[in-house]
């Protein structure tokens, strides 16, 4: 009998680890930072608001002066490159991704900035 409940327990332990190590948590949390181009609030705002705007991104937080963008977002949702395209498409190049010229063109005249 005492074997028995051994060997139960010893396979129940065996069945939860198997389950544990096959799906270990699905989301995959993670925070990043890149540089995204832009020179005032207005382009914060902007910024922030398309990278919020991406499946999976929890947070957005660009920074005028050093002009990075340190976001946190769940992998299995959307990536980097996903990120960085909304972004384009409203105006605003990152070092992978050039927005488009009427994107650009499009920005507030104060918001325009030096591409390169």
């Amino acid at each position: 009998m005492k074997k028995l409940l051994i060997i139960s327990l010893l396979l129940i332990s065996y069945s939860i680890q198997g389950i544990a190590q096959e799906n270990p948590s699905k989301k995959k949390i993670v925070k990043t930072s890149f540089w995204i181009n832009g020179v005032c609030e207005m382009c914060q705002t902007r910024i922030q608001k398309a990278a919020l705007s991406t499946k999976g991104v929890k947070m957005a937080n660009w920074h005028i002066e050093s002009k990075i963008l340190t976001v946190v977002y769940n992998q299995t949702k959307c990536s980097e490159t996903d990120i960085k395209q909304n972004i384009a498409d409203v105006g605003h190049d990152s070092e992978e991704i050039r927005t488009t010229d009427k994107a650009y063109e499009n920005l507030h005249s104060c918001c325009l900035y030096e591409r390169k």
